[in-house]
């Protein structure tokens, strides 16, 4: 397979940071993120900046999503300090419609990536955060290689797809539900070798099997169904 058509998203988890002093805007960011069809997103909140800085001293985030006005530390000012912590985290301001001058300081003192209005269209926000994710991902690789680094090996891609499972399993095993459906996860292999060993993994993982594998052009396209581990063994 062409190593440049590669898609660095597939079977990535993202670590998102959403910090709002109003709750519902929490929720519905939430919301609008865990509806992604194409990326997969593990989401931390924070009700206001001093919270949200330290949710990013102790992860690491691929993107952090502020709003502009909130007590003590406003966005400007917090989006400034997360440069500072984390410089390679993708930043977003969300604001009210029409606050240029807002837009034009975020930019020159926090550096931001992205300026978000409100309300926002769902899709557009969607596909602007699969974008920047996608070319920083894109860069980050090109950056690698023309440095001489090695790209993942088969193993270490493998590896890297279980974790993401294990740690969806975990996600999903914390949600307080009773009428729980499969979940779905898809990952992308490039080899015979790397499907024989993610299989070979998944099987002995509980509440966690292949349900589908598509073939295209030497791609393995797999769909993984996961169940909490809590639940009973499913077949």
């Amino acid at each position: 397979m062409n190593r440049e058509k590669e898609d660095p998203t597939v079977g990535k988890t993202y670590e998102v940071l959403i910090v709002d002093d109003e709750t519902q805007i929490l929720k519905l960011l939430k919301r609008t993120l865990e509806s992604a069809k194409k990326m997969d997103y593990n989401i931390t909140i924070a009700t206001n900046g001093e919270y949200g800085l330290k949710q990013i001293k102790k992860s690491v985030f691929d993107i952090v999503l502020s709003d502009y006005k909130m007590p003590r530390m406003d966005g400007i000012e917090f989006l400034k300090k997360v440069r500072e912590e984390s410089p390679e985290t993708l930043r977003f301001m969300i604001t009210g419609q029409g606050d240029l001058e807002v837009a034009k300081e975020a930019i020159n003192k926090a550096d931001i990536d992205q300026y978000i209005e409100k309300p926002w269209d769902t899709d557009e926000l969607l596909l602007t955060i699969q974008k920047m994710l996608k070319e920083k991902d894109e860069g980050e690789r090109a950056r690698k290689i023309s440095e001489g680094m090695p790209e993942p090996s088969k193993l270490e891609r493998v590896e890297k797809a279980i974790k993401d499972v294990e740690a969806f399993q975990k996600k999903i095993t914390e949600k307080p539900t009773e009428n729980f459906e499969k979940e779905k996860m898809m990952f992308e292999f490039e080899s015979n070798d790397e499907f024989n060993e993610f299989s070979f993994q998944v099987k002995n993982r509980r509440n966690i099997n292949i349900i589908d594998v598509q073939i295209f052009e030497n791609k393995y396209v797999i769909t993984v169904g996961v169940f909490p581990e809590s639940y009973e063994k499913v077949k």
